[in-house]
Order: structure tokens, then sequence, then C-alpha cells
């Protein structure tokens, strides 16, 4: 018997068992690429172990449904402002007081979502004219 054949009911059982309790998948997206990234892309879900169109559909759906702007990137711009906001006081020879300070966390607070998309803006307008 051929080795190929023997294996294809196994295969079957396996991809049913995958398919049961979730919703049917009916719609695709391609995309048209060179032989080397789709071997690139290959690899990636082989390392990850899985199929590559299963590791493609999570890799778009999780960039679809990423945030514009990462939380973890909100929080190391607001710490970029705080420093820059205590070390301007500090290089000026000023003394921060408790309240200057609160009120400096409180106003940092209140932006940190904005300077953050702006960052992220510069970024993407410098990658844009490279």
């Amino acid at each position: 018997m051929d080795q190929d054949l023997a294996s294809r009911p196994a295969q079957f059982a396996d991809r049913l068992s995958r398919a049961q309790g979730r919703k049917a998948r009916r719609y695709s997206a391609t995309a048209k690429m060179t032989r080397e990234e789709h071997n690139e892309l290959e690899a990636a879900a082989k390392s990850d172990g899985r199929a590559l169109g299963e590791w493609a559909r999570e890799v778009l759906l999780r960039e679809a449904r990423r945030l514009s702007v990462d939380p973890t990137f909100t929080e190391i711009v607001a710490i970029r402002q705080l420093l820059n906001s205590t070390l301007r006081s500090v290089a000026c020879g000023a003394v921060m007081t408790p309240e200057a300070f609160q009120a400096e966390l409180q106003g940092i607070r209140s932006s940190k979502h904005k300077a953050a998309a702006e960052v992220m803006q510069q970024y993407a307008a410098t990658e844009a004219g490279q």
C-alpha cells in the first residue's frame, strides 16, 4: 500500500478534530509574493509548529485587531515625558515641589495617549520617506 494513501485517514481525522467546535471558515484572503517570501512564511509557520494557513490567519487577525498605539509604547512615552519635564527643572536649577511633581504626573496621565500617537505618526512618516 502506498505510504501517502495509508496516512490519509489519519490526516483526515486530525483535520476533522481541529474543525469541531468552531465556526466554519468560508472566506479567504490572498496575497501575491515571491517564492523567497513564500519560503520565509512557510519557515515561520513551521517553526511555530503550525500549517502555513493557520499561522497566516492568526498573524493577519492579530494585526487587524492590534491597537493603533501599543499600551507599552504609550507608557514608555509617558516616562520620557516625565524625565524631560523633571530633568528640565533640575537643569535650570529649579526645585520641583511635591505638588508640582503631582501636577506634572497628572498632566502626563491626561496627555500620554495623544503624545504616543504623535510619536507613532513621526515614525510612520520617517518610514514612508525611506
